[in-house]
């Protein structure tokens, strides 16, 4: 999983956190929606636009940036501008952008110089943000995408208990363990033993989709990988992880799929589940789906 798709989802169930980041205060609770947009004309897909529903507002477009691109400001201002031209001609905007660290900025082209040295442009470093056990659920949620494994688990640990005590059961609550539950399958691609770690939260251990991973991951053949060495059995089991994703995600969106349509999706490599994950999001009934296994079969 792309670690852009992975920040898209917990903005999607989690909007406010893009404001915690930003140290602002927290904007009427539903009046921003984060969104993806596609700009007709020149079928530019903006991924990270999140729009408000009073017209007086500024739109925020966020830019996840895990690897160093050079164009990286060039794609983000071409983006936004042509956006606001057909979507937004009077309306204010900021720009955002979520680097891991600072070594993975790149320099700014000076010709865009003062553009982004603009007060409605900010860089966020997720390493530099300060460390507050008793802060922001949200933040502590982000700053598990960058936790070194070493420290992982126990900080997995301390996030799930912090949300069982801060949070009443229900949808949200769920929600948020979900997110946690993602970013566990980012993180460490399903090991046995970290598998076995993360099943010691009770919180964790209840959810239906930990105990899919676990049905998916024996049906798959993944200890098989596994026992042929750690690295490689890694990137099988995060490739399992992926395709565990697309078909939850898929299953909740268009009903059961049929066996012989999970075998298929069993058979993607990892480059076409990363795919599929981020274009089923646009898919409007399961004929697309259907179309696009087609096209991938077409294209092997």
């Amino acid at each position: 999983m792309r670690t852009d798709h992975l920040f898209f989802k917990v903005f999607q169930t989690f909007p406010q956190i893009l404001f915690e980041l930003l140290a602002m205060e927290i904007p009427t609770p539903a009046a921003y929606q984060f969104r993806s947009v596609e700009v007709k004309e020149t079928a530019l897909r903006i991924d990270g636009v999140f729009v408000c529903d009073r017209p007086d507002q500024p739109t925020f477009f966020v830019e996840v940036q895990f690897q160093k691109d050079p164009d990286i400001y060039w794609r983000l201002c071409t983006e936004m501008l042509l956006y606001m031209r057909h979507c937004a001609p009077w309306g204010d905007w900021r720009a955002v952008l979520l680097f891991p660290s600072r070594d993975q900025d790149v320099e700014v082209p000076p010709a865009l110089t003062d553009l982004v040295g603009s007060p409605r442009f900010v860089r966020v470093y997720l390493d530099e943000l300060p460390a507050q056990p008793e802060g922001s659920l949200g933040v502590a949620l982000v700053q598990l995408v960058i936790e070194k494994e070493s420290t992982f688990i126990e900080s997995v640990r301390r996030f799930v208990a912090r949300a069982r005590a801060e949070l009443p059961a229900g949808e949200f609550r769920r929600q948020v363990v979900e997110l946690a539950e993602t970013i566990i399958v980012y993180k460490l691609g399903y090991s046995r033993e970290e598998l076995e770690a993360m099943f010691g939260l009770d919180e964790l251990k209840k959810t239906r989709y930990f105990q899919e991973v676990a049905q998916e991951a024996r049906e798959l053949g993944w200890q098989q990988g596994r026992q042929e060495g750690r690295q490689e059995g890694r990137q099988e089991g995060r490739q399992e992880g992926e395709l565990v994703l697309v078909i939850r995600q898929l299953t909740r969106r268009f009903g059961p799929l049929e066996a012989s349509v999970q075998q298929r999706l069993s058979q993607l490599t990892s480059e076409q589940l990363e795919n599929l994950a981020e274009l089923l999001l646009d898919f409007a009934e399961r004929a697309d789906l259907d179309r696009w296994l087609q096209q991938q079969r077409r294209q092997s």
